[in-house]
C-alpha cells in the first residue's frame, strides 16, 4: 500500500476484516511504518488475539478507541474539520516523526451504523482533504450487511477512496 493512498475495505464477516487488517499491521510492522488503529472495542480484540506478542506490544503499533475518537470531533451529529484535524494531527504527531505511518479506521463506519450516512461521506471527505496535506495510508472498513441493498451510497463511498476491496 502505498503512501497517500485512501482504500476502502467491504466485508462479509469479521474473521475476514480481522485477518485483513492483521495483513495490513504486518505489512507496514515488516516496512518500519507506524501503525495506528482506530477500530471498535470487538475488532481491537481480535486484531489482538490473531497478532503475535511481539506484533501487539511493538512501539510501532498504537490502538484507539473509534468511539472515543469519535466523540471528541463530531457536533451535533456532524463531524467538525477542525476538532476532526486536531484529533489525527494529534495521533500523528509523534508518529509521522518515526517514518511512514499506516492507519486503519473504522470511524466512517460506526457513524454508517448509526445511520449517519452524510455525517460518514463527510468523514470520509476529511480524510482526503487530510491526506493532501500529510503523507499517511488509511485504510478503512465497512460491512456490506449496512450497504448490501443500497448501491448508490457504495458508489458514493467508492467514489471516495483511491482503492475499493471487496469480499
Amino acid at each position: 500500500m502505498s503512501l497517500q493512498s485512501h482504500s476502502v475495505q467491504f466485508y462479509n464477516d469479521d474473521i475476514f476484516l480481522t485477518q485483513s487488517v492483521a495483513r495490513f499491521i504486518t505489512e507496514g510492522l515488516q516496512g518500519n511504518e507506524t501503525i495506528i488503529i482506530v477500530a471498535t472495542a470487538q475488532h481491537r480484540e481480535a486484531l489482538q488475539q490473531v497478532l503475535t506478542p511481539e506484533q501487539t506490544t511493538h512501539d510501532k503499533l498504537r490502538f484507539f478507541d473509534a468511539e472515543e475518537q469519535l466523540s471528541k470531533f463530531m457536533v451535533a451529529e456532524w463531524p467538525s474539520e477542525l476538532r476532526f484535524r486536531q484529533v489525527v494531527e494529534g495521533m500523528l504527531g509523534q508518529a509521522r516523526q518515526a517514518g511512514p505511518v499506516r492507519i486503519f479506521g473504522e470511524m466512517v463506519a460506526v457513524l454508517w451504523a448509526r445511520r449517519y450516512t452524510w455525517a460518514a461521506l463527510r468523514l470520509e471527505a476529511l480524510w482526503n482533504k487530510l491526506l493532501k496535506e500529510h503523507s499517511f495510508a488509511l485504510l478503512c472498513a465497512y460491512p456490506m450487511s449496512d450497504l448490501s441493498t443500497d448501491h448508490k451510497s457504495l458508489q458514493a463511498i467508492s467514489r471516495l477512496h483511491t482503492h475499493v476491496h471487496a469480499q
